[in-house]
């Protein structure tokens, strides 16, 4: 009895807060002790409403959570929902034998209420017994009818419910995937860049050569046998570094008949490296570091003279320059040309025979000389129809003082893949040379013409 007068006062607070003071009668004749009641002052009502609330609260210092919350179940809704007359509870009490009212059913101890061992169906008659209670007790606190709502309370709780769907026949079947149709990978071979460039050119000539009479390295007039080999490692990255590097090599070995006092002289004898080192500055110019050192291999003579006018080490040439390099090349390379502009250049010599100082420049008994200058080098290739090409070394160098000036024309004119003829030019001017007459002029020339063997690689 204590359980269920609690469940009343329970209801009969839910229904307060939301009906208090609105007052709604029922519309039926059955319930005649209403108007009694509608009579009751408002201090009785409030009065009244203060004892349930009283006696909840001493219900609620004593309860505890166990495992199931009876007011988070959605079968209790009629008691928190706005107060409404529901015809089950009523039709239980009054005895309608179509209905076998839950309310007399065995009734179980009410601490079981909060151990959490009574089942879902008694505490739902209990709820029922409360709303009848309050139909016939407080009439005045019901809002609305059961009818004008869009679902009515059915009585009892539905032994089991099914959904509409079993989930487990779509999981079950599962869904076709179809594998994409890929085409067979084409065979790609990944390489590491190479930024090395090689190259070797090879010749044999037989030549026809005319020196002039104050050539700076001797010589004569003659025909003779000429190799030539040219090395180049290149390297550019494409974006901003060129490392251009080449070797030079010339020998060649001449008979004199007029020559008494040798058998074989050198008409051609060159070893010389060129390094070059440009930083990308803009789409044509470089900034550039270059260093070209020279030498020859055997020694130079003249006609029936036993003296040596130059040798390996004698002179040796080394200038290095600083300065910016100008490159430009046709779409289709049958022209190309370098010219690299230095402002700051540093030349050294060394001559290697002491007799021979004075011949190059050097002071009486040294070895050695330093100067400083500018220098212009430039290259350029251009190939005027398919057979021809004219390939050429322009060398600028002054000490402000005094200057040199080359211009090496090569000239190949191709017979077939290996056969070659081959025109060089060389003009020369340098006024640092002694000169053996007054009125002697400081122009030089070399030419000849070969017909050879011609290599590339």
């Amino acid at each position: 009895m204590i359980m269920r007068r609690y469940i009343y006062a329970f209801c009969l607070f839910c229904f307060a807060m939301n009906a208090f003071p609105q007052v709604a009668v029922l519309p039926t004749d059955s319930i005649g002790k209403t108007a009694a009641t509608l009579a009751d002052s408002t201090a009785e009502r409030i009065k009244a409403f203060g004892d349930s609330l009283n006696a909840l609260n001493e219900r609620f210092d004593h309860w505890r959570y166990e495992e199931a919350d009876t007011l988070s179940n959605p079968y209790y809704f009629y008691i928190f929902s706005s107060p409404t007359y529901y015809g089950t509870p009523m039709h239980g009490h009054m005895g309608q034998l179509s209905y076998v009212p839950p309310c007399i059913r065995p009734r179980l101890p009410a601490t079981s209420i909060y151990d959490g061992s009574l089942g879902l169906q008694p505490r739902l008659d209990m709820t029922d017994d409360a709303l009848a209670f309050i139909y016939t007790r407080r009439p005045w606190l019901v809002r609305h009818m059961d009818s004008d709502m869009p679902h009515s309370h059915t009585g009892g709780m539905p032994q089991e419910v099914r959904p509409p769907l079993n989930l487990t026949e779509n999981v079950e079947r599962k869904p076709e995937v179809k594998e994409p149709v890929t085409a067979e990978a084409p065979d790609i071979e990944v390489r590491r860049p190479n930024f090395w460039t090689f190259n070797a050119d090879l010749s044999f000539q037989l030549i026809q050569n005319y020196v002039s009479g104050n050539w700076y390295k001797g010589g004569e007039s003659n025909h003779s046998l000429l190799s030539n080999i040219v090395l180049k490692a290149n390297y550019n990255n494409k974006q901003k570094v060129k490392w251009d590097n080449t070797l030079e090599m010339k020998l060649g070995f001449q008979s004199s008949h007029s020559d008494d006092a040798h058998k074989y002289k050198t008409n051609s004898d060159l070893i010389r490296l060129t390094n070059e080192l440009g930083l990308k500055a803009t789409k044509h110019w470089f900034y550039s570091i270059m260093l070209q050192s020279w030498t020859q291999f055997y020694h130079g003579y003249k006609k029936n003279d036993p003296k040596i006018y130059s040798d390996f080490m004698s002179p040796f040439e080394s200038l290095l320059t600083i300065g910016m390099k100008f490159t430009a090349e046709t779409k289709n390379k049958n022209f190309n040309v370098s010219v690299n502009i230095s402002p700051l250049a540093g030349d050294f010599k060394y001559v290697g025979r002491l007799g021979l100082s004075t011949s190059y420049g050097l002071a009486e008994g040294r070895h050695t000389h330093w100067e400083y200058g500018s220098n212009i080098t430039a290259t350029h290739m251009w190939k005027p129809m398919k057979n021809v090409k004219w390939s050429g070394r322009f060398y600028y160098y002054t000490n402000y003082k005094k200057a040199q000036i080359e211009w090496e024309n090569t000239i190949d004119l191709t017979i077939n893949k290996y056969l070659t003829t081959q025109v060089f030019l060389y003009p020369r001017f340098d006024d640092s040379v002694t000169r053996k007459e007054p009125n002697q002029s400081y122009l030089q020339f070399k030419e000849y013409l070969s017909l050879g063997v011609k290599l590339s690689f």
